[in-house]
């Protein structure tokens, strides 16, 4: 399916003098860095992270 969307890029690209394919490529990279981020920020895993943080602290003051 990559590799279908990179030739639909470079014949796209040709036609219109538009990007090139490996601008689209670094393109849908970032996008897909940025999800990824997203997914992690609102994740369960982040939070238990934190909380086991803050409950080692706080036992830790006592």
């Amino acid at each position: 399916m990559i590799d279908q969307l990179m030739i639909l890029a470079e014949s796209g690209a040709h036609a219109s003098e538009g990007l090139s394919a490996p601008t689209v490529g670094i393109g849908v990279f970032i996008i897909l860095l940025v999800l990824l981020g997203l997914t992690w920020l609102t994740g369960g895993a982040h939070h238990r992270s934190l909380d086991k943080r803050t409950k080692n602290s706080s036992d830790s003051d006592h």
